[in-house]
């Protein structure tokens, strides 16, 4: 599984906090056992990405965790969070609206890394 490529599409925001966190879960698990992995944040899940966003987002309330730590893990572990450059529109983000480390994709780049990846995910 080493070298493999993982592509992940999230659609969910800051709005719907327990349905941040799988899309995570996979890519940390994907980027320790050695693959490529990449989140591509699409419609609202670009609201994630929002500077001071994931802070208010905690998965167990009163845990101190929160949605920021994982994407923080993430990026560390190597995984690359992609905005999705229409969704941002929508969501009246530009680029100064994201948190660090992010980069903005348009749609044709996400259809070539789907079509680059060994497997692709959808949450």
């Amino acid at each position: 599984m080493a070298g493999q490529r993982l592509l992940i599409f999230q659609t969910h925001g800051v709005g719907e906090p327990r349905r941040t966190y799988a899309p995570l879960f996979f890519a940390l698990t994907a980027a320790a056992m050695d693959m490529q992995a990449a989140i591509w944040f699409s419609m609202e899940g670009v609201t994630q990405l929002r500077k001071g966003a994931a802070e208010q987002v905690e998965l167990e309330p009163g845990s101190g965790v929160t949605l920021k730590t994982w994407l923080d893990q993430a990026r560390e572990a190597g995984v690359e969070l992609l905005a999705c450059a229409h969704a941002m529109g929508v969501e009246k983000m530009t680029e100064a609206d994201l948190m660090e480390g992010v980069r903005i994709v348009g749609v044709a780049g996400a259809l070539d890394r789907c079509l680059g990846a060994d497997r692709v995910m959808y949450f």
